[in-house]
Parts: C-alpha cells; structure tokens; sequence
C-alpha cells in the first residue's frame, strides 16, 4: 500500500501563535530507574508549568505508562494553553508487561542492587516490537487518552518507524479519521534517522517530525520547508553526548532553535538543569 498524499488534510497547528521555544521530554518520568515518580515528578511538571513550558513531550511506552498519567494530573486544572505530544507504535513484550506489576519493589531494589540496575538498563536498550497497524494505533491513543486525562492529543507521532514503515502508510487514513473526530488535533512522526527523516519529509500534508539534532543539521532546506508549510519541528537530543560546560549546553542551545519555527526538546528531571535549559534557550532567542 503506497502513502496517501493529496487525500490527506490536515489543519496546520496554530500558526498565529509562534512555537514555543523549549518543551520538557519527559521519557524519565515513572521510570524504574529514574528516580523521579509519583509526587516528585509531579512537583517537576508544576515546575515547568509555572516557569512557562507549555509543550510536553512523552509517549505510550514512557515509564509503561506512568509518564502519560503523571503528565494528566499534572495538568488537571491547566490543560489550557498546553501541548501535549504523544506518540505510538512501539509496545512490550509479555515479560514487560509483567514486570509493570512489580514495578515498585523493582525501583526499590535497583536502587540497592547494582547489578539488577545493570541488567533494567540494558533491557531498556533493546529495541521493542514496532507495530504500526491501524488496530494497534487505535488503541494506543485511546489508552494515551485516558492516561492523559485528556479529550485530545494536540499532536500525536508515530514512534520511530522505519523508511519503508513511512512509505507504506498504513496507519495514515486511520490517524486522519481520529483528527476528523477531534480525538488528535495533528499527526506526525517521530524518526531516528536520516531515511526516516527525508521519508516523513516527502508526505505532502506532513504536520509534525521530531528528531535528533545531529540529523537535522543534515537537512536544514528540507526542515526549513516543512516549517513554512506548517509543519511542527521537534529538535531532541539537543545536549546528546554527556556532559558539556555551560558555553556547549548554550551553542547546542542556539544550533537547535536556529532551525526556524523549532522547538528544542530537553529531558530532565531535575528543576535545576530544566530551569538553566530555559535561560539558555531565551538568551540565544531563536532564527528569524
């Protein structure tokens, strides 16, 4: 099945209100390892709202859920205003859907066994099963929905599809009935590399691609294109590397917002490191 182009309409975001400069990734939050769960997440989102972040970035497989769900309480009383990214199409295996019923003593004793801290880690690096199916789509937004505590997604992405996942557009018509029915207010893709990137770029009504810096700075006339078209541009990975002084988190800073229309995805979880990411992202401004 080819990608559908012309059949697709979808309304471009908003573009009287310009994009916002920074949103909180937040893949850590209700992590077994992260650290930051429950009221202490919570406490992190509040942050970020009353600092002025107004676009939060997540995903179904996000703390097996918990991320989605600690973003709607957050949010509960200040859903407006905010955007709420999402994205499906990667899901567990058996084991670890079982492994979320024990979630807690896990995070517990990975904080005391180094070893099976090790091995959550390195489970977490394996790629997990992709399906991009309608069914499977389906489902996932109307359980991204209720863990949201949300009537819509304001842009919901497909999660790191292949090239040829892109090209065969299977899920495509589907995800445009739930934008007719006002369940996502946009779709888009999220990719992991180059292929993907340029794969998503040639989708005529395309109206949202998040992916890494070092990508993007590959194809800044593709991007600058999608932009004008109306495109939301999601910039990860922004301080990817390790650790970096303050002048490198800063030059990263203003490489990713120098792309026009773009947001620059941070993932933290801590108040501190998210509040230096905004004042380094309101210094060097973004590209006119």
């Amino acid at each position: 099945m080819s990608a559908p182009s012309a059949t697709i309409r979808q309304p471009a975001p908003d573009n009287n209100k310009a994009a916002p400069l920074l949103g909180l990734g937040c893949s850590r939050l209700g992590s077994t390892l992260s650290g930051c769960s429950g009221a202490d997440a919570v406490r992190l989102l509040h942050h970020a709202l009353d600092a002025g972040v107004t676009l939060f970035d997540t995903a179904d497989i996000y703390g097996q859920g918990e991320s989605e769900r600690l973003i709607g309480e957050a949010l509960r009383g200040r859903r407006q205003g905010v955007m709420i990214v999402t994205k499906g199409g990667q899901r567990f295996t058996a084991a670890q859907r079982a492994a979320t019923l024990v979630k807690r003593p896990l995070r517990m004793l990975a904080g005391m066994i180094p070893s099976l801290r090790r091995g959550i880690a390195g489970r977490r690096a394996a790629p997990l099963p992709r399906d991009y199916t309608p069914a499977h789509l389906r489902r996932a937004v109307e359980g991204s929905l209720r863990r949201l505590g949300t009537e819509r997604i304001d842009l919901y992405l497909l999660h790191s599809p292949s090239a040829e996942d892109i090209r065969r557009g299977e899920a495509f018509p589907m995800l445009e009935e739930l934008r007719a029915a006002g369940l996502i207010g946009a779709w888009g893709i999220s990719v992991d590399d180059a292929e993907a990137a340029r794969a998503a770029l040639r989708l005529p009504e395309l109206r949202g691609l998040q992916l890494p810096l070092a990508i993007a700075e590959e194809m800044r006339p593709e991007l600058a294109a999608a932009a004008a078209g109306g495109a939301t541009l999601l910039m990860r990975e922004i301080f990817a590397g390790g650790p970096r002084d303050a002048a490198s988190r800063r030059a990263a800073m203003a490489a990713a917002l120098s792309h026009p229309g773009a947001t620059a995805l941070v993932g933290t979880t801590s108040a501190t490191h998210l509040d230096e990411a905004l004042a380094s992202a309101r210094a060097v401004g973004r590209a006119a």
